[in-house]
């Protein structure tokens, strides 16, 4: 009888309440004091197709999730079929013996535990809506880990009693049918528990609310965006926040109009962010060239997607990296960072708009789906240091010599130009997308344009990205260095810690420009074997670590399917290079 790990998935079609089933059990576990790891997975249409909500559970930080199965809840047939083979000998699959249809043959033979309900009757007996069947599902997963009726009371009330209580009698009773049909015999035989163990408070979190919260804390006040999977909940998180945080949050009718409102909220001095997938990126691209030429602090967050054009619109991909380092015509500065797990979300959530005031130009955070929707188990995020950095700003609103406009764009050493709120008594300035001079005012004379270009383009050497852009996890000499970047940070860990005491450290490179090319190459330099692992087909990192460091890395783990790595599908792959 384990009490330590479980693996669970929730199946079935769209529209059965699959997230929702899956969401409470992770509640549960952590509840229960485990650290969780949650996977969403959904098709891009609106109903009828399958759905999944992975939870993997444990007294340690679980990194990813993984292949073999303690239990599925299939609420369907085809969850069943396209699943039933990931579980494990000795685990359960819960199902629908009424009526269901899936071909279950060759389970029972290898161990499997067929924990058949009449779904419909339950369903039926507790009030006859479809829309019941999730809860009769959470009851019947419930009755098998061991819960308690209070505990499945607790659960039903946190998911339903917001409808109603109709609604929570309803789903209360479909749950309490089932529990009683697998909390006996069926319980006696499965071999997990889920019984409470002593751990300090912990959050639930994704990567999209964590970078969010880091957005809050850094002091944003504007946020316009259109919703485009996998960046939409980045809006809603906000949204719901936005009278506690005296905040805006604008849905606009496109992306164009989205970075173009944030732009302006910048130019207006206000800390401003928005936020897309790759093809609202593209639309885009015209506005942060304004935001460079001007001068403008902006945050953008890029949450990737399998591309070209729609490409796989709910999938994880890791595939725009080379776009977004060079979106936008002609020469200007970026700062491009990639975090790699909710805790380097919330940082970089707030340190990205010190570095946009600090620098005065556009800070791009790369996310993709697995990082941006995926759920961890994280203690409270630490707070302390965090300082807020409003830039260079000017102490008072003097005009230039011999002109009535302050110098907004005036060439300094540091390349960074004082900044002034508009509306500042006494004190006119002006900035324009064209070329300029020192006043903002347009100009094509050869000097002025060599002077800005000069200016604007040596702003960030005082960014020193061999200070926050990678981390070398593991020992610094080993025989075998991984090298990976955002989202493959978590469950390259994980198969580092499968594998126990094997010679394999991971370098993991977060920020991308500027990028720290000295120190990945002493890294990379001084170990006598590197992979490569990365979420898309062309080894995007490989090409700039190539370009920046002058080192080619040959053997690469690519997957672009539009998942993300297991854990122990990594852990093999490189157990394969030892």
């Amino acid at each position: 009888m384990s009490m330590n790990q479980l693996n669970m998935m929730v199946g079935g079609a769209a529209g059965l309440g699959v997230k929702t089933a899956g969401e409470i059990l992770a509640r549960l576990c952590t509840r229960a004091g485990r650290h969780v790891f949650g996977n969403v997975e959904y098709p891009s249409v609106i109903r009828g197709d399958h759905n999944s909500y992975q939870i993997v559970a444990g007294e340690a930080f679980q990194h990813g999730h993984r292949r073999e199965l303690d239990l599925l809840l299939a609420l369907d047939d085809l969850a069943a079929t396209l699943h039933k083979d990931e579980i494990r000998p000795g685990g359960v699959l819960v199902h629908d013996s009424e009526k269901g249809q899936a071909d279950l043959s060759g389970l029972a033979e290898r161990g499997v535990m067929l924990a058949g309900l009449p779904f419909p009757s339950i369903v039926k007996e507790a009030g006859g809506d479809k829309r019941l069947l999730n809860a009769a599902g959470l009851g019947a997963v419930l009755g098998l880990l061991g819960l308690d009726r209070e505990a499945l009371a607790a659960a039903c009330q946190d998911a339903f009693a917001r409808f109603g209580e109709a609604v929570l009698a309803a789903n209360l009773a479909a749950a309490r049918l089932a529990w009683e049909r697998t909390s006996g015999e069926m319980a006696a035989a499965f071999d997990r528990r889920l019984a409470p163990v002593a751990a300090p408070p912990r959050m639930l979190v994704t990567g999209n609310e964590a970078l969010a919260i880091g957005a809050l804390k850094a002091g944003l006040k504007f946020y316009a965006g259109y919703p485009m999977t996998p960046a939409s909940s980045i809006m809603t998180y906000l949204a719901r926040r936005e009278r506690d945080y005296g905040i805006v949050v604008k849905h606009a009718e496109d992306e164009i109009s989205a970075i173009g409102m944030a732009v302006g909220a910048g130019v207006a001095g206000v800390r401003a962010m928005t936020g897309t997938s790759g093809g609202g990126f593209c639309l885009m691209c015209e506005f942060l060239g304004l935001a460079g030429m001007t001068e403008t602090p902006l945050v953008v967050v890029e949450s990737q997607r399998p591309g070209p054009a729609t490409g796989l619109p709910t999938r994880t991909e890791q595939g725009d990296l080379t776009f977004v380092l060079a979106a936008s015509q002609g020469d200007f500065p970026r700062i491009v960072i990639a975090p790699g797990d909710p805790a380097e979300c919330f940082r970089w959530g707030f340190e990205a708009f010190n570095l946009a005031e600090r620098y005065q130009t556009p800070v791009i955070l790369l996310l993709d789906k697995h990082l941006s929707e995926s759920t961890w188990t994280y203690a409270p995020f630490a707070t302390d240091g965090l300082a807020v950095d409003r830039g260079v700003r000017a102490a008072a609103a003097a005009p230039a010599a011999g002109a009535d406009l302050f110098p907004r764009h005036a060439v300094t050493e540091s390349g960074v130009s004082p900044a002034l709120r508009p509306g500042t008594p006494g004190a006119t300035w002006t900035t324009t997308g064209d070329a300029h001079d020192d006043l903002g005012r347009i100009s094509e004379e050869e000097g002025d344009r060599v002077r800005q270009m000069d200016k604007i383009l040596g702003k960030t050497r005082g960014l020193d990205a061999g200070t926050y852009g990678w981390t070398l996890h593991g020992p610094p000499e080993a025989a075998l260095t991984i090298v990976g970047w955002g989202s493959t940070t978590q469950p390259i860990l994980g198969a580092l810690a499968d594998l126990g005491d094997a010679p394999v450290n991971f370098l993991q490179v977060r920020g991308m420009n500027p990028f720290p090319a000295e120190a990945v190459a002493a890294i990379l330099a001084r170990s006598p074997r590197a992979v490569l692992v990365e979420n898309n087909a062309t080894a995007q990192l490989g090409d700039l670590i190539a370009e920046r460091a002058s080192i080619r890395i040959n053997d690469t783990i690519l997957k672009y399917s539009g998942r993300q790595f297991l854990v122990d599908e990594l852990a093999a792959a490189i157990g394969e290079r030892l």
